[in-house]
């Protein structure tokens, strides 16, 4: 059985995807969306580096990837900055019939508890009536700081404290969007970024905690948010820009 696929988005996420999508003889890459115009008319193959062609023009058009009828969507657009599109863009996509591995937005990786009814029954209700699923997956939650703890305290004789840590050069990450705007790298120190307005780390990571808590059988008393800011000792550049003093 060959399973069609299309890949929205081919940036940092995307286009590791491209390239797993053409190492399995199973997949087949129908059609790749983008939202840069200088990248549509280009390869896949190009676009995700293999120094080969596909033969799968990228697109911009989403209508005309969508009556391909593909049989799955690897969703890797950013969704951080644009979530009520990118939920839109969910919805209509499941309501389609057509199945969904998405890598955002991250709360929705265990969404139980933690995401209000009014954000997930649209969803489900698109999913029930196209006959469709979602899987959401992802490094950060999605793997490490939750199936990774969870298997390693199965064969754990005690467990005194769960920690998860993320420990990242993130002079090494080229997404000026998440880094200045979303996280606040390089901000003046009074000004607030969307990830620490209260309630926006419990939104995204909140999942992780409740996951972990659910298959340790542990029940929970809260969760909480604390956060300590440092400010840069002096001016100096990262991938995606400038860090100010």
């Amino acid at each position: 059985m060959t399973i069609k696929v299309v890949q929205w988005s081919t940036g940092n996420v995307g286009r590791h995807a491209i390239a797993g999508i053409a190492a399995r003889p199973e997949l087949e890459l129908v059609g790749v969306w983008v939202s840069d115009p200088a990248k549509v008319g280009v390869d896949a193959g190009e676009l995700a580096g293999l120094g080969r062609t596909l033969g799968v023009a990228a697109t911009n058009d989403a209508d005309a990837l969508l009556a391909l009828k593909p049989d799955c969507i690897g969703h890797a657009a950013m969704a951080d900055n644009r979530l009520p599109e990118a939920m839109a863009d969910l919805q209509g996509f499941l309501a389609a019939g057509i199945n969904v591995i998405w890598s955002g937005p991250v709360f929705l990786q265990c969404a139980y508890g933690t995401v209000p009814a009014e954000v997930t029954d649209p969803l489900r209700a698109a999913a029930a009536s196209g006959g469709a699923s979602l899987w959401l997956n992802g490094v950060d939650p999605g793997f490490a700081n939750d199936w990774l703890p969870l298997t390693l305290t199965s064969i754990s004789e005690r467990i005194d404290e769960v920690r998860c840590l993320e420990l990242l050069d993130y002079s090494t990450y080229d997404n000026p969007t998440v880094l200045f705007d979303v996280m606040g790298f390089g901000k003046p120190m009074d000004e607030t970024p969307m990830l620490l307005m209260p309630g926006v780390l419990s939104l995204a990571w909140g999942s992780v905690v409740r996951q972990l808590a659910a298959g340790l059988g542990v029940e929970l008393d809260e969760v909480s948010e604390t956060v300590v800011r440092l400010p840069a000792p002096e001016k100096f550049e990262i991938a995606s820009g400038t860090i100010e003093e």
